[in-house]
């Protein structure tokens, strides 16, 4: 399936609390400080931590895959309350690629 084919249709009730929708770029921070969040790090911890994800990176996944990103929000607080982070590959199940998501992503 190719994202670009397809454009975003808004399909949640305009009253829902939180509300599931593409990645901005006005959330980088948000999503980097929801990430250190759930994975149980801080943003000290990710200087140096190729396994973190910081608001660059996240800019950096928007910038190359940005259909692919998407936010949990809450409309309330306006403030991001989960998020994915996808990568689309080619795999080949003969000869899977079992590295770790810094060499899957070239760093991240």
């Amino acid at each position: 399936m190719n994202a670009y084919k397809y454009h975003y249709r808004h399909r949640q009730s305009g009253d829902a609390p939180i509300i599931v929708i593409p990645s901005a770029l006005q959330y980088v921070e948000q999503m980097a400080a929801c990430h250190q969040a759930a994975y149980g790090y801080s943003a000290a911890d990710a200087d140096g931590c190729d396994e973190c994800l910081t608001a660059e990176k996240y800019l950096q996944h928007l910038a190359i895959f940005p259909e692919g990103q998407f936010i949990a929000l809450d409309t309330a607080a306006d403030r991001v309350v989960g998020v994915t982070t996808s990568l689309r590959m080619n795999l080949d199940i003969a000869r899977p690629f079992l590295g770790s998501w810094t060499e899957s992503t070239g760093g991240g």
